[in-house]
């Protein structure tokens, strides 16, 4: 983004006193408050999409989200002179949540439990809106993803297998390769005694929404409030996904401390009580080795002629911390 981005600025009716580079866009101080501008390259249906949820959250209440602004003639996207297209939406003065602080971690799981109602009130109360998204499609099958999941695994175990000359990654891979595949087949096996299609379909039924990309570094801390940002992954789905998202990073950063695991889900049930079903899931979607197959999953799709040194550290990593992982699985299963 170069200077001449902010030509698009005189679109807005909002005065900017001085701009910064951040967040992969300017961020505008205004006097209607911090803006953030960026180059957009999604459709503008994508956008509006994103919009109205926002805005039928700040009518529940939930108004700490970043919501997008229009220009004068009312369009959520601005075409500069060189034909570039952008987008600007409110902002917060704040950082991201520290996941190693633990009065971050339960400031942002409290306020995921608050989101979820909120959008619970906005999915039972707004049949207009809701009638207008489309969601299904992002809808998230954890059973399937399983068997996808393990099925590549098992491929990725052969290829390795019938290799004959085996980089330090791939040994080390090799070496440990049952272990997480085993695991793969008992949460693959948990998913299907739990029932799993039948909890999806009650989702889909009662337009249970969840955020979809409910990270740290989506979650801001301010003076004044903790605000959440990007809708844009918002989706018909389980919402105890989002608090296992959330959840399975901290855990990680923090080498799977269990008391710190029970502290979380303690903080969200105080706030929006977690079903029994949704207990199991919750147990059942940490049961499955998702790290150790995104790391696997990351040297299948690149260059195998060469794996960076970081690869190996993380593949070390999981596989260290897998014992904790494992003692914390079978204390909530």
């Amino acid at each position: 983004m170069n200077e001449k981005s902010l030509s698009v600025l005189e679109q807005y009716d909002f005065n900017v006193y001085k701009t910064s580079r951040d967040r992969g866009g300017i961020i505008l101080n205004t006097n209607q408050g911090l803006k953030l501008l960026y180059e957009c390259n999604k459709a503008e249906t994508h956008y509006e999409h994103e919009d109205k949820i926002t805005q039928a959250l700040l009518q529940t209440g939930f108004v700490n989200v970043d919501t997008y602004c229009r220009n004068k003639e009312g369009k959520l996207i601005a075409i500069s002179d060189e034909n570039r297209k952008y987008i600007v939406k409110d902002w917060f003065d704040g950082r991201e949540c520290d996941i190693m602080n633990l009065s971050d971690a339960c400031g942002a799981v409290r306020t995921l439990a608050q989101l979820h109602i909120n959008l619970n009130t906005l999915s039972s109360s707004n049949e207009d809106m809701m009638s207008g998204l489309e969601f299904t499609s992002n809808v998230i099958d954890y059973n399937f993803q399983f068997l996808k999941k393990t099925k590549e695994l098992k491929m990725v175990n052969n290829y390795l297998r019938n290799k004959k000359k085996r980089t330090e990654f791939e040994r080390i891979a090799r070496d440990h390769f049952q272990m997480f595949y085993e695991e793969a087949l008992r949460a693959t096996k948990m998913i299907e005694n739990l029932n799993y299609s039948e909890r999806l379909e009650n989702a889909k039924r009662t337009s249970e929404l969840c955020h979809g990309n409910y990270s740290y570094h989506n979650v801001l801390f301010s003076s004044r409030c903790i605000a959440v940002t990007n809708f844009d992954r918002c989706k018909i789905n389980s919402q105890i996904s989002d608090l296992y998202q959330f959840m399975r990073k901290l855990l990680e950063k923090n080498n799977w401390d269990i008391k710190l695991a029970y502290k979380m889900i303690e903080e969200y049930d105080n706030v929006k009580k977690i079903s029994d079903i949704d207990l199991q899931l919750l147990a059942v979607l940490f049961a499955y080795p998702e790290k150790f197959w995104k790391i696997i999953n990351y040297y299948f799709n690149s260059n195998k002629s060469w794996i960076p040194r970081k690869s190996i550290e993380k593949l070390e990593l999981v596989i260290s911390q897998n014992p904790l992982r494992e003692k914390f699985v079978d204390t909530i299963a």
